[in-house]
């Protein structure tokens, strides 16, 4: 079958889908992906919201008989993938179709480790005792072992790190339970798919693995699909890197203690045994000797706590454990699965031993209680040039946001995308001037004014005044979301949902069944989400989401552009706020129907220079600077 008769008004997909109607960018996308698995090379395919993309990439990836990964950003567009698209297709070709989806290792149950922790597993807290409950009796019922099917398990449920499937503690084909591994029998099903759904954070874990070694994590493909691409060198950028965390250092010595002859049990071994009170101790001092930070701290030569040497002596303590447990790495899979990840863990210990390699930042973070070391790549465009656009199989970017000010410039030069990729740019089909309105108060100060956040509440309250609630709040900072969070109860009458009082997939369904609720929220809710309809009427946008100076990332690429004699504001720092800015307007139109106001409290985007830029990004609502427009747009029809 050809792509034209699929979707064309008389077409298979006309007969699954009550009410369709041929979307003359959807087709264009379609034949434009279609000869891009024909023929390889790079496709680069914005497609305003509305388009379909979704449809007009999987359509032509299950009839191009291709081997084909489709890697999105978010659960959302997942979930839409595997429920919505996939269904609708299979009852539209009327056959079952070969699509499967692939997480991470660590979503997955792992059988050896579950029948460890039920025999020696401890809790900290009572609620982790009531949970796991729940979880033994679904560990023994699931034939998946994901996660996902324990929708109330949260998200930081402790058990779950001692139970899942790691790299570090798994025993590949000498495990007893290989043959029915929940994490094997999805990797099998993969190889037999056509289509195989992951997340960007696995399909760049198989490109790093890929890069440094002949093992793989995905089965080989003909074709990926980078759907939301735009989160491209965000996500690279991580894998290409390595990083040490507080927890990783203490999980180690946890699982080394139950290790039989560790020296905290019978058969003890006195220098395993030392060697593991050493490394506890001095992992302890190191943690508590570094600098605790609210936001991340660069490090701009070796890790050196003030005043002592905790860091090599954490290092001293583990290669000491490492000489002990080398002897005896034939006695079981559990001592070579805990050589390995010492020996990992030595390795990225010592790279911070050292000043920075160059083209390299550094950075030390904490969270929590946690305390973590970072090391990533200041640029990663080489390194995907090589790994991800220089095999011989297709790729296609595909995003609602991947030109900034109506150019693919920023996009091809942040992640290497070669000179001869093809681009094409589908307009949304929304009548954005009928639609919707982009308004920005005359009267506000800028964001970096003392009185902004008083200001802007104020603002936000007469609008949400206006919009009989039914918004989204969106921050680019969790100082002025906590400030607006705590005073907007007395200035209006409407359930407010704040970010970080519930998850974020809860939160949503909360602001979704109540219609005039109102929800605040930070980064995490400004993509990856979908309301239609009259539940989401404004979207108001703090400020225009300029990544900060400070953030050690932003400021090695700053000095990077700066050594080659490129202004790093045109060239980084501006198409960057001008994507981050048009995903956060990108939450109000969803469908045809829906109509709204686009808000966005700095009036930096009308009255700087660059606005021009930003504004040539957003969707092309018409701009008012009058609150009374604002009003007028929600009164009633009808009304005087």
């Amino acid at each position: 079958m050809d792509i034209d008769s699929f979707f064309s008004d008389t077409g298979p997909l006309a007969g699954a889908l009550p009410g369709y109607k041929l979307r003359r960018a959807q087709l264009d996308m379609a034949h434009r992906v279609q000869q891009t698995l024909a023929s390889g090379g790079v496709l680069l395919a914005e497609a305003g919201t509305g388009t379909g993309k979704t449809l007009a990439y999987l359509v032509p990836a299950l009839l191009a008989n291709k081997k084909v990964v489709v890697s999105t950003a978010t659960k959302t567009l997942q979930n839409q993938i595997l429920r919505h698209d996939v269904p609708l297709l299979t009852a539209a070709l009327g056959r079952p179709i070969a699509v499967v989806l692939l997480k991470g290792r660590q979503n997955y149950l792992c059988r050896r480790r579950f029948l460890v922790f039920r025999g020696q597993g401890r809790f900290r807290f009572a609620a982790e005792a009531d949970l796991y409950d729940r979880l033994e009796r679904w560990a023994g019922a699931t034939t998946s072992g994901d996660r996902a099917e324990m929708e109330d398990l949260p998200d930081d449920y402790r058990p779950w790190r001692e139970v899942c499937s790691t790299t570090d503690t798994c025993w590949g084909g000498r495990c007893a339970h290989q043959e029915d591994c929940h994490l094997q029998r999805a990797r099998r099903a993969a190889q037999r798919a056509q289509v195989v759904v992951v997340n960007h954070h696995l399909f760049f874990a198989d490109l790093a693995v890929r890069s440094s070694s002949s093992a793989e994590v995905l089965p080989r493909y003909a074709a990926v699909v980078l759907d939301e691409a735009h989160h491209l060198e965000a996500v690279a950028t991580r894998f290409f890197g390595a990083g040490v965390s507080s927890y990783r250092v203490t999980e180690l010595v946890r699982d080394a203690a139950r290790l039989p002859g560790s020296g905290r049990g019978k058969g003890a071994s006195a220098p395993l045994e030392a060697a593991l009170a050493d490394a506890e101790a001095a992992a302890a001092a190191l943690w508590t000797r570094l600098p605790r930070t609210p936001t991340p701290l660069r490090l701009r030569g070796a890790v050196a706590e003030p005043g002592a040497t905790f860091l090599g002596e954490l290092l001293l303590a583990l290669g000491h454990a490492r000489d002990r447990l080398a002897p005896r790495q034939e006695e079981s899979q559990e001592v070579e699965a805990l050589l390995r990840r010492v020996e990992a863990l030595l390795a990225d210990l010592e790279r911070f031993t050292t000043d920075p390699e160059p083209g390299e930042v550094r950075w030390l973070e904490t969270r929590g209680k946690g305390t973590f070391l970072h090391a990533a790549p200041v640029e990663v465009d080489r390194l995907l040039g090589e790994h991800l656009f220089g095999g011989d199989h297709a790729v296609i970017l595909t995003s609602a946001t991947l030109t900034a000010g109506g150019s693919f410039a920023y996009l091809r030069e942040r992640a290497g995308v070669p000179d001869g990729a093809d681009e094409v740019c589908l307009d949304s089909p929304f009548d954005h001037g009928a639609q919707g309105v982009l308004y920005v108060p005359r009267e506000i100060p800028e964001p970096t004014s003392g009185v902004f956040a008083e200001r802007a509440l104020e603002e936000i309250a007469r609008l949400l005044t206006a919009s009989r609630g039914r918004a989204f709040c969106l921050f680019t900072s969790h100082r002025v979301l906590r400030f607006v969070a705590e005073r907007l109860p007395g200035l209006v009458p409407y359930r407010l949902l704040v970010q970080g009082d519930a998850p974020r997939e809860r939160l949503l369904e909360q602001f979704a069944a109540d219609v005039h609720s109102v929800l605040l929220g930070a980064q995490s809710f400004w993509e990856g989400v979908d309301v239609p309809g009259h539940a989401l009427s404004a979207v108001i946008i703090d400020r225009i989401p300029f990544a900060s100076p400070g953030d050690p990332l932003v400021e090695a690429r700053i000095e990077r552009l700066q050594t080659l004699g490129r202004e790093p504001f045109q060239h980084y720092q501006l198409p960057a706020a001008a994507m981050a800015l048009r995903q956060g307007a990108g939450r109000l139109l969803r469908r045809l129907e829906d109509r709204g106001v686009v808000a966005v409290l700095d009036r930096r985007l009308v009255e700087r220079g660059y606005g021009r830029f930003l504004r040539a990004t957003l969707p092309p609502f018409p701009l008012t600077r009058e609150f009374a427009q604002v009003e007028a747009f929600f009164a009633p029809p009808g009304a005087p």
